[in-house]
């Protein structure tokens, strides 16, 4: 149960960081919300509290009204799921992700075959951004890296000197968030995923984590899951029908 929480709070963490710069963070006992404009992430919105027909309502509400294409997210863990109740107050399901957790007891393997640059300046969070859109098909804007480079380390994977993928890393306590690892289409089944994944959990290490936390994706899944990680529960995230 504390992997569950370790992951579900270094994620909420980290949307609240991302957002606080913009002043699109907000957060209450019931309902939490961080959106960003001219960004496709992570206008996200989530229940603080046991899930209600009335925090539905409410979340809907907020949803209705913001300029900003939020996506409502829910835990689902020990069987126990709101989909039915979710469903009834007129969301439907975009899409799930499993949180997985692997305890980081030893290095990795490194390969030499790329190097790795940690983003400080504008000409490379032009880099990352282009990298992480040309992976995942949508926008992380530029000015979201910038503003929080002192507190989430965005790195970029080089093979000789072109960039062929993109993952960061957000620590709460000892526990590393691994988000946004991803390589464009034109450089994938060349095992760059696997390399670039054993950079950053090495820099989690080197930087006192003893817990790796991430929501998979269906295409890095079975990787995770080879290199030892575990399942503890699933995110899903839904739209408003009328959205």
């Amino acid at each position: 149960m504390e992997h569950i929480e370790y992951n579900i709070h270094n994620l909420l963490n980290l949307y609240a960081t991302v957002g606080k710069p913009f002043n699109g963070y907000a957060s209450d006992s019931a309902i939490g919300y961080s959106r960003i404009q001219d960004s496709e992430w992570p206008n996200k919105i989530w229940s603080n509290q046991k899930l209600t027909p009335d925090v539905l309502q409410n979340i809907k509400i907020l949803i209705e009204s913001s300029q900003i294409n939020l996506r409502f997210i829910d835990f689902e863990f020990d069987g126990r799921a709101n989909h039915t109740l979710i469903v009834q107050v007129g969301f439907e399901l975009s899409n799930s992700m499993p949180g997985m957790h692997l305890k980081l007891t030893k290095p990795f393997e490194t390969s030499i075959r790329l190097s790795f640059r940690m983003v400080t300046e504008m000409a490379e969070a032009k880099i990352w951004t282009a990298v992480f859109k040309q992976s995942f098909g949508y926008v992380i804007s530029e000015d979201l890296v910038l503003k929080n480079l002192n507190k989430i380390h965005f790195y970029i994977a080089f093979e000789d000197s072109k960039p062929i993928g993109v993952v960061k890393l957000h620590l709460t306590n000892n526990i590393a968030g691994i988000y946004s690892l991803g390589v464009p289409v034109a450089f994938r089944g060349n095992g760059y995923a696997k390399d670039i994944m054993h950079f950053v959990l090495n820099k989690a290490i080197q930087q006192g984590a003893t817990v790796a936390t991430l929501q998979a994706s269906k295409l890095g899944q079975g990787m995770y899951e080879r290199m030892g990680f575990k399942i503890d529960f699933t995110m899903h995230s839904y739209k408003l029908k009328t959205q």
